[in-house]
């Protein structure tokens, strides 16, 4: 029964993202002609390109080779699309505003003329610098985090945290290289992957795994499953990962010296039996290890803070892919009260990885692709 709400449910959310970005679409193409009606066919090509994927909607967790390629194809330019006719609903709702007091004057199409120029053409310059910042920088982020009574060998220990890779059809083996490499430089103790190592499709782990071959043998990877893992076959993911380098810790912990790598499930998994068992996690640590918690997803963060571990590393959250870091400001920060860097709340701290790659649209504007090195420091309370 509960199996059968959960479809239900999952069908009338899907029925509702249709519904609504639908309509949007149609307002956004049909304002867009009225206002710019010497672009019409430049407006008209542009939509069609990227409506294309809707009636292929159904086929987006499919695994055959035609979904996948149908997928990566036609879905960055209709989720590019969406993304871009909610954001010109709410400009021609606002100018909707300012040209009340004009209405007698001056027609809407002619007095949103001029705006819509601006806010297309920003719109132009942002979607280039996006991708650039996607696919090319890599941003080191060094982090020093204090820990109470941390054991003197692990005074400057470092780890390396990478998240949200969604390795899939068109990610570059020379980009993953170019991440591994990178990471391997910083001399890490271990290399921790934060969920999302696949894009929904089991299929790609053989090739997340020739991209972590880049690291050197010795070096230590561990990692735990994302919600886009959940939502793509965790059972294969787990099969492909078996007697690979790579520890996939699922509720359960792993030693890493005096460290306890607390490896939990990620919250996605309720409905497949995988949902987060701390005490699973916590259940053969030694009385002297330090508890570091691996999750996907930042809310592990308040479950954390009740059992009183001391560190929390996640990712999930991608930055909302477009912020501004020095303001520690991002768009999942509207949604989100943990969403990038360092938290301290009383005993308990969590850091945020914002992400090593993209979800399906290479964009990140001022988001840039981020590994994180965690310098663990000691001090006493």
């Amino acid at each position: 029964m509960y199996d059968l709400r959960a479809r239900m449910s999952r069908a009338l959310f899907f029925l509702v993202f249709i519904a609504i970005f639908l309509t949007l679409s149609i307002v956004t193409w049909r304002q867009l002609v009225r206002i710019h009606p010497r672009a019409r066919r430049w407006i008209h090509a542009v939509t069609i390109l990227c409506s294309l994927f809707w009636p292929f909607l159904p086929l987006l967790n499919a695994k055959t080779a035609f979904a996948r390629a149908i997928r990566a194809t036609l879905g960055p330019p209709w989720f590019g699309w969406i993304t871009f006719a909610l954001l010109y609903t709410i400009f021609l709702f606002v100018t909707l505003l300012a040209w009340a007091p004009f209405h007698r004057r001056i027609r809407f199409h002619d007095f949103a003329r001029w705006p819509s120029r601006i806010v297309l053409t920003l719109t132009i310059i942002g979607t280039v610098v996006g991708v650039y910042q996607a696919l090319v920088p890599l941003r080191v982020e060094h982090v020093p985090v204090q820990i109470a009574n941390l054991p003197p060998e692990l005074e400057g220990a470092r780890l390396a945290l990478l998240g949200d890779l969604h390795v899939g059809l068109y990610t570059r083996p020379s980009r993953l290289e170019k991440i591994f490499r990178t990471t391997a430089s910083l001399q890490p103790k271990a290399v921790l992957i934060l969920g999302d190592m696949v894009d929904d499709d089991p299929y790609f782990v053989p090739k997340l795994l020739r991209g972590i071959d880049t690291l050197p043998p010795s070096l230590p990877v561990f990692a735990v499953l994302g919600n886009h893992e959940m939502y793509g076959g965790p059972r294969e993911v787990i099969a492909g990962l078996q007697g690979s380098r790579v520890k996939l810790l699922v509720n359960e912990g792993a030693p890493l010296g005096k460290l306890w790598l607390t490896g939990v499930s990620d919250y996605a998994g309720r409905d497949q039996g995988l949902a987060p068992n701390f005490a699973a996690a916590l259940q053969k640590k030694p009385a002297d290890a330090i508890p570091i918690v691996m999750s996907h997803q930042p809310k592990a963060f308040d479950d954390a803070r009740r059992l009183g571990l001391p560190l929390t590393v996640c990712a999930h959250t991608h930055g909302g892919q477009c912020g501004f870091r020095p303001l520690r400001w991002s768009v999942a920060g509207i949604f989100l009260p943990y969403h990038m860097g360092l938290y301290e709340r009383g005993a308990s701290q969590l850091y945020v990885n914002t992400g090593t790659g993209y979800w399906l649209l290479p964009f990140r504007l001022g988001m840039t692709p981020e590994i994180t090195l965690i310098e663990l420091r000691r001090y006493s309370r």
